[in-house]
């Protein structure tokens, strides 16, 4: 378990699992995506950030698959990460990653 904040300032519990650990009758939500400019130690967490509330505004309860893409061309450096947002009944409080 991973306990973050999200741009709220509330705490975000997130467990990482694998895809075969999805939650049980969870029903997709949609793909979600996050991109930030830079290319560092914190632009991680600043798109997990942005992630989580995008994927909060949507009712998830769980992110599926998650991918990290970090690019650098010329002067244009971005990290992005993209999930699919499942919601579950049994997953009402946390917001899990898969």
């Amino acid at each position: 378990m991973i306990n973050l904040k999200d741009s709220t300032g509330r705490t975000v519990v997130i467990k990482v699992s694998t895809l075969q650990d999805r939650p049980k009758g969870s029903t997709d939500l949609g793909v979600v995506y996050a991109t930030v400019e830079g290319f560092n130690d914190h632009s991680f967490d600043e798109c997990l950030a942005v992630l989580l509330h995008k994927a909060h505004g949507l009712g998830a309860t769980a992110l599926v698959g998650m991918q990290l893409v970090q690019s650098q061309h010329q002067d244009h450096q971005r990290t992005s990460l993209i999930a699919t947002a499942v919601r579950s009944e049994e997953s009402k409080e946390n917001l899990d990653i898969c």
